[in-house]
């Protein structure tokens, strides 16, 4: 049983895995809100007029820019010289940048060869861009992070689901509802009654990813299997289905 209920969680992370390796960008602010916030009109305006980036080097005069406020400071800082200790911190230096935030997270990244400025008007592009930046450097963590994150979810309500329609069905021996032995057997049987409902619920995700559809559609499926299986044999015994969870066990 405990290998069934593995082979259909890993079912439901081929979406999971395909959808996070295919991303090419990531929404930074989300995990660094108030870094991002040091991002605002003087700052763009000033980066823009005095700097350019060319193979990875960012050049311009002055060597330094600083822009600070309340929550933390934006600068431009290609003679290296020492930082500030902010806790909301962009730091735009001559080969790399410096993101730091209140929440904790800190990264250095280095630009990429064919990084540029060009196009850069409002907050909302400069954002973008070091969103993209961080994501080229930090694929990896993010495919991993998130990977882990949502397969965390998906075991976690499968496990559930499981545990509690199974004893669901070995409640239906106590009032002569069926002729369910053991909450083995009940186990059994709702993992027989969960594996379409997972298939299904991986075809789904891999043609339109969305967690929330995923186990929407594996719950309600299986709960359509246990029905109909109810319908067709009452549990009993006899019936092959049944005979067949038994074995499993």
């Amino acid at each position: 049983m405990i290998f069934i209920f593995v082979f259909l969680t890993a079912c439901l992370l081929i979406p999971v895995s395909l959808h996070f390796a295919k991303q090419d960008s990531f929404d930074l602010e989300s995990l660094m809100p108030n870094m991002m916030q040091q991002v605002d009109e003087a700052f763009v305006s000033e980066v823009t007029a005095s700097y350019a980036l060319q193979n990875g080097t960012l050049s311009g005069q002055p060597s330094e820019t600083r822009l600070e406020n309340k929550s933390g400071i934006a600068m431009v800082n290609l003679a290296n010289s020492d930082r500030p200790d902010a806790k909301n911190m962009l730091v735009l230096g001559k080969n790399s940048m410096e993101l730091r935030d209140s929440s904790g997270y800190a990264f250095t990244v280095k630009y990429t060869d064919d990084a540029s400025l060009e196009g850069i008007t409002s907050p909302t592009d400069m954002q973008a861009w070091i969103s993209g930046q961080w994501y080229v450097q930090n694929k990896a963590f993010v495919f991993l992070t998130m990977s882990a994150m949502l397969g965390s979810v998906l075991f976690a309500s499968s496990l559930m689901l499981t545990l509690f329609a199974a004893l669901f069905i070995w409640f239906t021996k106590r009032n002569q509802m069926s002729e369910i032995g053991s909450y083995k057997e009940a186990l059994s049987l709702t993992l027989l009654a969960l594996g379409l409902p997972t298939l299904f619920a991986t075809v789904i995700g891999l043609i339109y990813f969305d967690v929330t559809v995923m186990m929407a559609v594996q719950s309600l499926g299986m709960v359509l299997m246990i029905a109909f299986t109810f319908i067709k044999t009452r549990f009993r015994q006899t019936d092959d289905i049944l005979e067949l969870g038994g074995r499993a066990g």
